[in-house]
């Protein structure tokens, strides 16, 4: 097995915080004891008193690291010229970049090294900030990721040489952007490795607006625009950097930044697109606005801290499709909440245990398979997972579908926190074209989001906002109201989550944690909403033989907190509708209107 023996860290500096940078230093002094650590600072300070704070800092580690230097600049060269000249001294091939105001957490770097040895066609991994999780996407199997913050990865030295370092052009912002993409362009993999983590002090609070980043952030856009993408791309940038201007000041100066952009741009301009970098197989660059790639929502979620240890049953019914499942347990394998129980019913012949036995024997007695022989349907293979199942909570995956790494620690703290029942997250909906079932080879066409609305009752007893892999719920609602339907072979989760909530409220997981596929050919899709529709029709008459045991105080603190009176009309009528059938006379209706407008 390869080891890694050495690496350097590189950090820059700008009148960085000692503190902060002591904490840094303490957290690489207890990490990978077994590794070589050259320590390399470059100091941009421009400043004596502050480069005089971290000289005096680095004096008490003096003896703790292969090696530590600290080379002052004679002027701020910036973040990226800061590192190359960091790596063009380095000796080892592996370059640790970390910003002076984060700190690695116990056991990160050795879990990233660990991936980093076994992993010869990546040349960056990054890892996972707290408490603000950068909202990046990447894909939950490979962990492949369009680009890494340059906050805190590890670089492969010879890729890094080989497209040519940082591009000294850009000064603060989008150099690692621009990094990654050259990277990718030549190539080469990048990973997001959310089971290796630090502290990243960036944000003061949730939401901060921060003057700089805008600046820097919006130039690097418009220069990227350039050096990636068509004339039509960059002119796209220039007309949102136009809309800019015109947006009401959030803060003082930014009218003048934002025109200080247009004039940087135009002069750097003959220097990006001279520099252009083609899309080809490995790359195809991609811009959302200002931002770059896909971003999934909940940039400033964090998860509440509790001190609980429950287990978790992940429950994944498969059928003739060892393929996919595959890769759904792939996804489950790399959850960062350590108690995870997997339960997987195949519904017919045992087609997946060959699989399981050989590349998921690393997970008994964690994961418990059990094929039915005969086909059973949806309904029963579900209902045998749940009777399988020994954790205090519950999730259920399909298995063409993923979670994102964070997926059960992020829904478990707000369910404990919120002390509710049931939590959902938000999930990606992943139109997919396979191309061949084995090996598995498909095309995921669009990522879109298609339900992430805070819980309701009266919305859900008209269409499921609730994808089944995105719910996490307590055993004592299988224990009271039972599990699926056997009747039912399709909308069977739809009907599940109505009967868990008609005495209790699930709550929303405001981040998109998990994705489901539908597909991407219209024929297909076609056929598969016919299906669908079939199936409503008969899990509507299901809904209407429920009744509901809430309070009117919950479905009047409902009504507000979705704004289905006051701001959306026709969801109002709906709700209204609902309430008609769902809850005995329409007096209740008309008494539950008067308290709105007392209110």
């Amino acid at each position: 097995m390869n080891t890694i023996k050495a690496i350097d860290v590189c950090i820059v500096c700008y009148r960085s915080d000692v503190t902060q940078l002591q904490r840094l230093l303490q957290s690489i002094r207890e990490a990978a004891p077994g590794v070589a650590r050259h320590v390399s600072i470059w100091d941009n300070s421009v400043d004596e008193e502050a480069s005089a704070a971290i000289r005096t800092t680095l004096q008490a580690f003096a003896e703790d690291f292969s090696s530590l230097r600290c080379e002052v600049s004679e002027g701020n060269l910036g973040f990226g010229q800061g590192n190359n000249a960091l790596a063009r001294q380095a000796r080892s091939p592996w370059l640790l970049l970390l910003n002076p105001d984060t700190a690695l957490l116990p056991g990160s770097l050795e879990r990233i090294l660990a991936q980093a040895a076994s992993d010869e066609n990546a040349a960056a991994w990054e890892f996972r900030q707290r408490p603000y999780e950068h909202p990046k996407n990447y894909h939950p199997v490979t962990l492949e990721t369009e680009w890494v913050s340059g906050a805190a990865v590890l670089l492969r030295r010879r890729a890094f040489e080989q497209v040519g370092g940082f591009d000294p052009k850009l000064f603060l912002y989008g150099e690692d952007v621009d990094l990654s993409w050259r990277l990718r362009a030549a190539g080469w993999k990048l990973r997001y490795l959310a089971q290796a983590c630090v502290i990243h002090d960036s944000y003061r609070y949730a939401g901060e607006v921060k003057p700089q980043q805008l600046a820097g952030s919006t130039l690097a856009n418009l220069l990227l625009r350039a050096r990636y993408g068509s004339w039509r791309d960059l002119l796209v940038g220039y007309r949102l950097l136009w809309r800019e201007i015109g947006v009401p000041q959030a803060f003082a100066g930014r009218r003048r930044a934002l025109l200080r952009n247009l004039w940087r741009s135009l002069r750097l301009l003959p220097h990006f697109r001279g520099s252009r970098v083609q899309p080809n197989a490995h790359f195809q660059p991609r811009f959302a606005a200002w931002d770059f790639e896909l971003r999934r929502k909940g940039a400033f979620f964090t998860a509440p801290e509790h001190d609980q240890q429950p287990l978790v049953s992940i429950l994944i019914r498969t059928h003739r499709r060892p393929e996919w499942l595959r890769e759904a347990l792939l996804s489950v394998e790399r959850q960062t909440w350590p108690h995870i129980e997997i339960i997987v019913v195949e519904d017919g012949p045992d087609l997946a245990r060959r699989m399981i036995d050989i590349e998921f024997a690393h997970l008994a007695p964690r994961l418990k398979y059990h094929a039915t022989g005969t086909s059973v349907g949806r309904a029963r293979a579900g209902n045998l997972a749940l009777a399988m199942a020994s954790g205090e909570w519950i999730n259920f995956l399909d298995d063409d579908d993923l979670l994102y790494a964070d997926h059960v620690e992020n829904l478990l703290s707000v369910a404990l926190a919120e002390q509710v029942p049931g939590v959902y997250g938000i999930a990606w909906e992943v139109p997919t074209e396979v191309e061949s079932g084995a090996p598995l080879r498909y095309r995921e066409t669009d990522w879109l989001l298609r339900f992430q609305m805070p819980f309701n009752h009266a919305t859900l007893w008209l269409e499921n906002f609730m994808p089944i892999q995105t719910v996490l719920f307590h055993r004592r609602l299988y224990e009271r109201h039972g599990g699926f339907d056997v009747e039912m072979d399709q909308l069977e989760d739809w009907n599940l989550w109505t009967r868990y909530t008609l005495e209790d409220r699930f709550v929303l997981v405001d981040k998109t944690t998990s994705l489901y596929r539908v597909p991407a050919r219209s024929e297909v899709a076609i056929q598969r909403q016919e299906a669908l529709d079939q199936a409503y029709r008969a899990a509507r008459e299901r809904q209407q033989a429920m009744r509901a045991a809430l309070s009117p105080a919950l479905i009047i603190e409902e009504v507000r907190s979705s704004h289905t009176l006051n701001q959306a009309p026709t969801t109002a009528h709906l709700a209204r509708r609902l309430a008609e059938r769902f809850i005995p006379g329409r007096l209740l209706v008309n008494w539950l209107l008067r308290r709105r407008r007392a209110v």
